[in-house]
This record gives C-alpha cells, sequence and structure tokens, in this order.
C-alpha cells in the first residue's frame, strides 16, 4: 500500500511539472537561445531587409 501511495504521489507531482512547464509564459530574455525570428544579427538586415540574390545585407 505504502508503494501505491509513493507511486502515485510520484506520478502526481510530475504531472504537475509538466503541466506548469508547460503554460509558463516566456520570460523578457526571449527565448533561450536568443534567436528570434525576423532577427538578424546584421544591422544592415534590419526592419526585415532582405537582399535578392542570395547577396548578404552588407553590400
Amino acid at each position: 500500500m505504502n508503494r501505491f501511495r509513493a507511486f502515485l504521489a510520484a506520478g502526481a507531482i510530475g504531472l504537475a511539472a509538466m503541466a506548469s512547464a508547460c503554460s509558463t509564459p516566456p520570460n523578457s530574455y526571449g527565448s533561450a537561445s536568443g534567436y528570434e525570428p525576423g532577427d538578424s544579427m546584421n544591422p544592415a538586415c534590419a526592419d526585415g531587409f532582405r537582399p535578392r540574390e542570395g547577396r548578404s545585407c552588407s553590400y
């Protein structure tokens, strides 16, 4: 009986941890990788500018 209760408690804790992780809003620092869609390390590519023909933003 004690084993069953321990198993049930562990399952409840695991389920609560997963639910908490899925419902936590993103923090103010952005994603963990720092990547944001449309963002570029090159300032020449700011504001969504993308050159044609595969050229870099620095020309």
